[in-house]
């Protein structure tokens, strides 16, 4: 699921036309072709990698050996920027989702571009806390909610973060895999707010109708 995209500003768009192209300049211009390991998860080499084209998809191998999927990162989107400020291994495994090409900076030439531009701390900080917000949002649903209150909860915080209210393009097995259960699972839940009016569901999309409605409803289920 495209999560992060969906409720974080891109990295690249956050600056200036000037200074984009200062952080391009300093990076290298790595192409990968489809499926094949970008960064790989336990590393610690300090850097920072910046989607240029096509798409990034983040995950992890689960004991069954499936790659599951936590996010779907496209051009001007950042990842590994944790590895700038500390000590601590990479978290995901990163593959390109199609023919990518991807800006790889080392941790020396982007601090030395942090120091110089402040409006990168400002991208940076804004796009982290953004998506620290969703993803306390979600690790709060998953340990607490029923599976229909934990899907509402989390396009909610969908809806709340990227300022959109409708439309929200996404397919259910990818949904399935960010929140963690099976594609009928999540369907089951889909439907459910479906069926209360919460939502409309069509071919590789979810459209979401009332978020008042839906958010006095878990209110009021939850408590």
């Amino acid at each position: 699921m495209d999560l992060l995209r969906i409720n974080t500003p891109n990295f690249l768009s956050q600056l200036s036309p000037p200074v984009v192209e200062k952080v391009k300049a300093a990076g290298r211009l790595v192409q990968y072709q489809d499926g094949q390991l970008v960064h790989s998860r336990g590393t610690t080499l300090p850097g920072i990698s910046i989607v240029a084209d096509g798409v990034a998809h983040v995950g992890v191998y689960g004991r069954d050996g499936r790659f599951v999927m936590t996010a779907i990162l496209g051009a001007g989107e950042c990842f590994g920027e944790f590895t700038l400020f500390t000590d601590l291994p990479r978290t995901h495994d990163v593959y390109a989702g199609r023919d990518t090409s991807v800006y790889q900076l080392t941790g020396h030439s982007f601090m030395q571009l942090y120091a110089q531009h402040a409006e990168i701390s400002q991208a940076l900080l804004t796009t982290t806390l953004l998506r620290s917000h969703l993803l306390l949002e979600m690790l709060d649903a998953i340990r607490r909610l029923p599976l229909p209150q934990r899907t509402a909860r989390i396009l909610l915080t969908m809806a709340k973060t990227s300022g959109q209210h409708r439309n929200f393009v996404c397919r259910q097995e990818e949904l399935a895999y960010t929140i963690g259960v099976s594609r009928v699972s999540i369907g089951k839940a889909l439907h459910t707010l479906q069926s209360l009016g919460f939502v409309s569901l069509g071919y590789r999309y979810i459209e979401l109708l009332d978020l008042d409605a839906m958010r006095a409803w878990l209110d009021a289920t939850c408590d």
